[in-house]
């Protein structure tokens, strides 16, 4: 897999991690699974204009992706998604970056901000959940993302604490 697909990859856990943990926040701790689905990739160097897909990236440049997020698993999931979220990445060094997540349920949101993603790290990625909006607002939990089906697809296991 190419530099920039795993970046997508690892971002794309963290944005799809943070959307399906959102629908469990209501409990006062709860884990649950999730297929994010991603369905939008753009990447902008430094100076903020769109860079070529499959192109390098360079320190300053920006990702942003997007996913439908599923119950479920790659394998088994439900036919129509019940979140979505957005990932939003500056490449810090040759294999970092430092992240801000948003998942949109319903009229609540969950976030992460200010995590980081090592391209060099081996095994699921995994960040913290440090706030939200509505019934969201005091969650706290981390999501734990493994890549499947290449590029496109996450499974999720998100543990929130309310």
């Amino acid at each position: 897999m190419s530099r920039t697909g795993r970046a997508v990859v690892s971002i794309a856990a963290c944005a799809t991690l943070m959307a399906v943990g959102a629908s469990t926040a209501a409990a006062k701790a709860s884990s649950v699974h999730y297929f994010a689905k991603r369905v939008y990739l753009r990447s902008s160097g430094a100076n903020g204009h769109l860079l070529p897909p499959h192109s390098g990236l360079a320190v300053g440049d920006r990702v942003s992706t997007a996913f439908n997020d599923y119950a479920g698993d790659h394998t088994h999931h439900r036919e129509q998604a019940t979140a979505s979220s957005d990932v939003v990445c500056v490449v810090t060094g040759s294999s970092t970056f430092l992240c801000d997540e948003t998942i949109a349920i319903g009229g609540s949101m969950i976030l992460g901000d200010d995590f980081v993603i090592n391209l060099l790290s081996k095994g699921p990625t995994t960040f913290k959940i440090t706030g939200g909006t509505g019934i969201y607002r005091h969650a706290r939990g981390i999501v734990i993302a493994r890549s499947v089906l290449g590029e496109s697809g996450l499974d999720l296991t998100i543990e929130l604490r309310s």
